[in-house]
């Protein structure tokens, strides 16, 4: 997993996670930092590993294996936010302007082009991953619902998604989740 210490030491990426910080230096409810980013990556990669997935996962995908799926995965999840500032300035799309803002981290960090356009697309698709989103995209946008933590925040009740939240978790609980397949 050398290329994803390379994504973590990565100056750009570093200075996004700051600017995240910065714009959510006063946000009452879940931030969007390194933790959670972190978060994110492995919950999607349980959920595709757990499923006994990974092979089918890089074979579809084009990737090198089990190991460079798993990259492509973590990768996803630690870059799916780092647009995030960038929304709070111009009001943009932060997984629209990630997944273009990913791309140089990622050339930094190694990634093939074929593993590079699994990751964007995913950043690109995590918002809204419905049909015609890749299976990574579906997945990260569950994975980063399922990180939200809900249950121990003091502000839950006034939070738009909370609703929403305790549904997902639920569902969660007795093996229902949406389908990301």
């Amino acid at each position: 997993m050398d290329r994803i210490q390379k994504i973590k030491e990565d100056p750009f990426y570093k200075e996004c996670l700051t600017l995240n910080g910065d714009r959510e230096r006063d946000r009452l409810f879940c931030r969007h930092d390194f933790q959670h980013m972190l978060e994110v990556s492995q919950i999607s990669y349980n959920m595709i590993a757990g499923t006994g997935s990974l092979d089918e996962f890089a074979a579809k995908e084009g990737l090198p294996g089990v190991t460079g799926a798993s990259e492509v995965i973590f990768a996803a999840g630690l870059l799916h936010d780092i647009g995030r500032w960038r929304q709070y300035d111009t009001g943009e799309d932060h997984a629209l302007a990630g997944a273009v803002m990913a791309r140089p981290v990622l050339e930094r960090a190694g990634f093939q082009k074929e593993e590079i356009k699994a990751i964007t697309s995913a950043i690109g698709d995590h918002r809204r991953a419905g049909p015609g989103s890749s299976f990574l995209g579906r997945v990260l946008c569950l994975a980063d619902d399922l990180s939200r933590p809900c249950g121990t925040c003091n502000v839950r009740l006034d939070c738009y998604k909370y609703e929403y939240m305790e549904t997902i978790r639920e569902r969660s609980r007795h093996g229902s989740l949406p389908d990301v397949g």
